[in-house]
């Protein structure tokens, strides 16, 4: 079984192919899937859509680039629902730079509140770093004191990025762009990071795997995420589904609570 670690179904973008992509789940290799938020509206989603479906998990959390909408009445509302059995942890968050109209002080700030919310609830943190990697790990420096458990989602750095990640125990997650054949500093960190540190995921609805890139990415397509790391790391496919399903219910131990063998 693989698990999709970061599949946004609950979105809009979602709404023609998610009768499908949830009955996918008892007809291909993967088996679970974890749902993050992103905005106001994704937090309420998706926790309708994993209260409804036993094998979709779900993260609250309000992503850098919609910084705006975070006030206390959305930081309660996180806090209030981080309990849920099926909340297995905070995010998406992080920091975001690739846009003109990023205020990374904003970022830092909302980003800081919602990992203090995952630390008081004792979850793990779904980290969303782009076009920000140096800020982001002299942020964390800085606030050491709130890290816990957290993993890099669409892991877009190279090696120098992923040894900081590891240095600071995380996980790190990649996606179809390791795939694409212009990738190389990723396709290199994939060959450096240890099986053990890595998690698979769609980032569904963007990012689809080549063959099909431009597509709308699913849940399934993670099997072509699963097949490049074999191939990068020259090990069997068998090897990296197992262990990195094991490094999923291990990470989300929420998750892992209810599906661990």
């Amino acid at each position: 079984m693989l698990i999709d670690t970061h599949a946004h179904i609950s979105c809009p973008q979602m709404d023609s192919v998610r009768d499908e992509v949830l009955n996918d789940l008892n007809e291909n290799s993967v088996g679970l899937i974890v749902c993050p938020s992103y905005d106001v509206q994704t937090c309420l989603s998706t926790l309708q859509l994993v209260d409804n479906n036993e094998k979709v998990f779900g993260a609250l959390g309000i992503h850098p680039s919609d910084e705006r909408c975070f006030n206390d009445e959305i930081k309660n509302f996180i806090n209030k629902n981080a309990n849920n059995p099926k909340i297995v942890a905070i995010g998406e968050i992080g920091l975001d730079y690739h846009y003109e109209n990023a205020r990374p002080k904003n970022q830092e700030e909302v980003m800081l509140i919602q990992m203090e919310i995952a630390k008081k609830n004792n979850l793990p943190v779904i980290f969303h770093v782009r076009d920000a990697f140096d800020d982001f790990f002299n942020i964390l420096k800085r606030n050491n004191n709130l890290i816990g458990n957290g993993v890099i989602h669409c892991f877009s750095g190279g090696v120098k990025e992923a040894e900081q990640a590891l240095d600071l125990g995380f996980m790190i997650s990649l996606t179809g762009s390791i795939t694409y054949k212009n990738n190389i500093s990723t396709q290199d960190a994939v060959k450096y990071i240890p099986l053990s540190r890595i998690m698979l995921e769609t980032d569904s609805p963007y990012l689809a795997p080549v063959p099909h890139r431009g597509k709308i990415c699913v849940p399934k397509y993670v099997e072509l995420v699963c097949q490049k790391v074999a191939e990068l790391k020259n090990i069997d496919y068998k090897e990296v589904e197992e262990q990195t399903t094991n490094n999923a219910l291990s990470f989300f131990t929420k998750m892992g609570d209810k599906w661990k063998k």
